[in-house]
């Protein structure tokens, strides 16, 4: 056998019949590509004048491909998280994207972000309505002081989560992230996982969830059985990965 014959075929970068394709068959693929998963980080400049929320991931490549995908495009994602000071200035698609709060933001932050949710909850348009969140562990872990979940004086466990459920009655998911690499500095995490859709999450096995974990997913089990007519998340465990 010659060596071409073992060679790799090669890796196809273009497709340039494309533009021949049905019109219904491309908007199928722009259809598809809009409900690719996208991780934003979406932070509260509270401090400023204006009070509006930012995110640094890109806009969709959807919404920038072409004149056909963009028509697509935004009948799926809307700008959304305008605030009283500010317009609405990024792009969500609620049913797919992933809101994360990880370690490139404030905690102060985070807790301001929560309680605006909670003001605002009833009032929220659908294109609003986060259904995803992922946390990272220092922001889950109910045995870690400063934590969402951690109990305080005032507040137990149960409580908080109650409050956060409140900021969020739409939630479907909830991501509990835990860090499997040993890293210097916290924020080498997320730049390690860095993708054009914002940092890569991966599922984990249940059988890798830590008593922490379960007892986050137990508090949950226990508000669905008091609110049985309410929406509460799935909550599963994830990593850093691709």
């Amino acid at each position: 056998m010659s060596s071409s014959d073992n060679s790799q075929p090669a890796t196809c970068t273009s497709f340039h019949v494309f533009p021949r394709l049905p019109i219904e068959l491309r908007f199928k693929v722009w259809e598809c590509t809009s409900m690719a998963a996208r991780t934003l980080e979406l932070t509260y400049l509270f401090r400023e004048p204006e009070r509006r929320f930012r995110t640094e991931q890109q806009v969709p490549a959807v919404l920038r491909v072409c004149r056909e995908s963009r028509r697509v495009g935004k009948r799926i994602y809307q700008l959304s998280f305008g605030t009283s000071k500010c317009p609405p200035k990024t792009y969500f698609n609620p049913i797919s994207d992933i809101i994360y709060f990880g370690f490139r933001i404030w905690d102060d932050e985070v807790r301001v972000i929560l309680k605006f949710f909670r003001r605002m909850a009833e009032y929220l348009e659908e294109k609003d309505q986060i259904q995803r969140i992922a946390l990272s562990e220092h922001l889950w872990r109910v045995d870690r002081k400063g934590s969402l979940f951690a109990p305080t004086n005032s507040l137990g466990t149960a409580r908080k989560i109650e409050l956060f459920h409140e900021s969020f009655p739409h939630l479907k998911e909830l991501m509990l992230v835990t860090d499997q690499d040993e890293c210097e500095d916290e924020d080498d995490i997320e730049a390690e996982w860095e993708t054009i859709a914002g940092v890569s999450l991966v599922k984990r096995q249940s059988a890798e969830q830590d008593v922490v974990q379960k007892a986050v997913i137990a508090n949950f089990d226990a508000l669905r059985k008091d609110y049985p007519d309410e929406l509460f998340p799935d909550v599963v465990a994830m990593g850093y990965g691709v």
